[in-house]
């Protein structure tokens, strides 16, 4: 299949999803350079954790990493207090 594609105005080229066909489910693509081909190969769907987490289990996930944590500071409780922050 061969179709012909444009730029818009920007430069910028969109290709309609009955172009791309399967490929229309990614939202991402690298684009590499073969000759005078170009190939839109889909990017890893691995998405970050806010993507994927409903708020309740984010939040549950930020509680286990904090308890993970020692209350070891490494600045000196001098450092800590009010009086001192502005000094």
């Amino acid at each position: 299949m061969r179709s012909i594609v444009k730029t818009n105005e920007d430069g910028g080229l969109y290709l309609p999803p009955e172009i791309l066909g399967e490929a229309a489910k990614h939202k991402q693509f690298s684009l590499e350079t073969a000759g005078e081909t170009i190939v839109l190969r889909p990017v890893s769907s691995s998405r970050a954790i806010w993507e994927t987490r409903t708020p309740e289990e984010r939040a549950a996930e930020f509680r286990r990493w904090a308890e993970n944590h020692n209350d070891d500071a490494d600045l000196p409780d001098e450092s800590l207090r009010r009086e001192n922050i502005y000094d």
